[in-house]
Order: structure tokens, then C-alpha cells, then sequence
């Protein structure tokens, strides 16, 4: 029970089993249907993880557990609750682990993690089957057109709400868009990492001020879909064990908002939501930004063409030698 709880407090990269306890509770206590679906996909997936040969980085960061997990928490979320619903997820949740473990095959030789990319792929599947399938989508899940809030939030001053939609970008995070859900989320963070917490407050509230700055009042960035994935961006770069700076956390942060404005407008063609994939984009863009092989800069490296030089003439001295000898 420690290591499942473990694995479902690495949502948001600790590994306490007590913030995954309340994580589920706080599940619980605002949407349960979505708490039961999370939980059977998410044990189905740590059950695959113990039972069968799992790499040991999946196991240890308890990624099957964790895409289970999102798995459940965004089908019911995006789909109302029918029989084909049940048997989708039941479908859904055995062949998650698989593809998770294809996905880590693949992108391993880039020293890329899978994350959560899998469970994206999957509800893209059943999204788009979904006329086939008999199964019955909530459109005021996913909206295609986000619309300006009405009422108190327009009387509101900028910082109140500026707060608020950082509440509700975080519980659009776990798919659960309540400003109460995601302050208490928050709080949970600050308790157990305040340094992480601190950074995924950063990462939010970059990206919303980044929204309202483009988009003004011409759509809504109060919801929380343009910041959502910044946060937990900012989160995992300051858990990695490579120290990233803070000033490059922030520019991984603000440039996820512009990733989710893109991905916003290129997946609308295709009628699909963007789910956690610009999360998912960014922190690869991070990764592969720290792999020594890729030089991203915009000046040759003289000294590495030296390098290259005296490795080349280095074989051709010792020849020469020899036959002196």
C-alpha cells in the first residue's frame, strides 16, 4: 500500500505516501465517480508494475500507476458515465501498461520518459472513436471555443483574479476544475516540498499573466486552460536531480504557455483536446536541451574543433614514431 501510494504522489513528483493519500481523498470529496475510475485504472497499472517484468525506472517512478491513474481521472471527465463508458475504461486500463512500456522502449533511445504522454494517446483513441463506441461526450468538458467569464470575475481587481484562475488551473491539472480542489492541492504541496511548491506557483502564474497579456479579454485565460500544464512544469524541473536554475525553469515555464496556445490551435483541427501534452512536450524540450551530444548554441565551439584536431593528429605522431623505431 506504501509503494501505491508512493507511485500516485508522483503525479506531482514527490514520493510520500501521505500526499498521495490526500490526493486521492481530495479526489474523493469532489467527484467520486471520477475517484473509483482513477483508482481501478491506477491499481490495475501498480498491479502490472509488481507482477510483471517492468523496467526499473517505470517501476521506481511508478509510471504505469501514475498514467492508470490520469487515465481515469480525464475519461470521466470527458465522457459521460454509460455501459460503453465502463467497458471502455475496463478495455482502456488493461492495455494502458502495455503502452506505456512500448512508449519507454521507443523513447529511451532519445533518453527521453514516456510521462504521461501514453494515457494521452489512449484517450485520443477513444475520443475519436467515440461515435462506434456508443460513447456519450460532455461538451462542457473541452470546450472548442473558450468564452470570456461573466459576472463578479470582471469586477474583480487583476491579482484576485489572477489567484483564482491559479486555483482552477490547478485542479484542471487532475481534470477536477474547482478553485477549492486546487487551493487545497496547493496547500498539500507547500506542506510536504515548499521549494516545489513555490515552483509550481511560479510556473502558473507566469503562464497566466502571459495569457492575459496575449489574449486581454478575447478569451477566457481564467479557466485555466493555458496555465494548467506550467505549473507542473516548474514542479518536475525542480525535482530533477540535474539543477536546473531558476531563470531556466522560468523560461521552460513561459514557453510552455505558448506550447499550449499552439497545441490549443493545431489539435482544434482535428477536433481532439490537448489533455497534458504540452506538459509533456516541454519537459522534453528540457530533457534533450541537457543532453551533452546536442549543442544548441549559436557559436561554433572552438575549443571542441581544437579537441577534434589534436585527437586526429594524436595517431599520426605515434605511427610515425613507431617507424622511426
Amino acid at each position: 500500500m506504501k509503494e501505491y501510494f508512493q507511485s500516485i504522489a508522483q503525479a506531482f513528483f514527490l514520493d510520500r505516501a501521505l500526499f498521495g493519500v490526500g490526493l486521492l481523498g481530495l479526489v474523493l470529496t469532489l467527484d467520486p465517480q471520477a475517484f473509483l475510475a482513477a483508482l481501478y485504472c491506477s491499481l490495475v497499472g501498480f498491479a502490472h508494475s509488481i507482477s510483471y517484468s517492468t523496467p526499473k525506472v517505470l517501476k521506481q517512478f511508478g509510471l504505469l500507476t501514475i498514467n492508470g491513474f490520469f487515465f481515469g481521472l480525464a475519461m470521466s471527465h470527458i465522457f459521460e458515465p454509460s455501459t460503453s463508458f465502463y467497458i471502455c475504461v475496463l478495455v482502456g486500463s488493461f492495455g494502458l501498461p502495455f503502452f506505456v512500456k512500448a512508449s519507454y522502449e521507443v523513447l529511451q533511445h532519445w533518453k527521453l520518459s514516456p510521462f504521461i504522454f501514453p494515457y494521452i494517446v489512449l484517450v485520443w483513441l477513444f475520443y475519436l472513436s467515440a461515435p462506434g463506441l456508443s460513447l456519450v461526450e460532455n461538451t462542457k468538458a473541452w470546450p472548442i471555443i473558450h468564452t470570456p467569464l461573466a459576472g463578479l470575475h470582471l469586477v474583480w481587481p487583476l491579482w484576485l483574479r489572477l489567484l483564482d484562475a491559479t486555483f482552477l488551473s490547478t485542479g484542471r491539472l487532475l481534470f477536477l476544475p474547482d478553485a477549492a480542489f486546487g487551493m487545497a492541492v496547493i496547500l498539500m504541496l507547500f506542506v510536504f516540498s515548499f521549494r516545489r511548491a513555490v515552483y509550481f506557483l511560479v510556473g502558473t502564474g507566469s503562464a497566466l499573466m502571459i495569457a492575459y497579456l496575449l489574449s486581454g479579454e478575447s478569451f477566457a485565460w481564467e479557466y485555466g486552460y493555458f496555465s494548467y500544464s506550467a505549473g507542473l512544469v516548474g514542479l518536475g524541473l525542480a525535482s530533477f536531480p540535474q539543477r536546473h536554475s531558476w531563470r531556466t525553469i522560468l523560461i521552460f515555464c513561459c514557453f510552455s504557455c505558448f506550447i499550449t496556445i499552439a497545441s490549443d490551435r493545431f489539435l482544434a483541427n482535428l477536433a481532439l483536446p490537448i489533455l497534458s501534452l504540452p506538459y509533456v512536450l516541454t519537459m522534453w524540450l528540457a530533457v534533450l536541451s541537457r543532453v551533452p551530444r546536442i549543442n544548441l548554441s549559436w557559436a561554433p565551439d572552438q575549443r571542441g574543433t581544437l579537441a577534434s584536431i589534436r585527437t586526429i593528429e594524436t595517431p599520426v605522431r605515434k605511427e610515425s614514431n613507431e617507424k622511426a623505431a
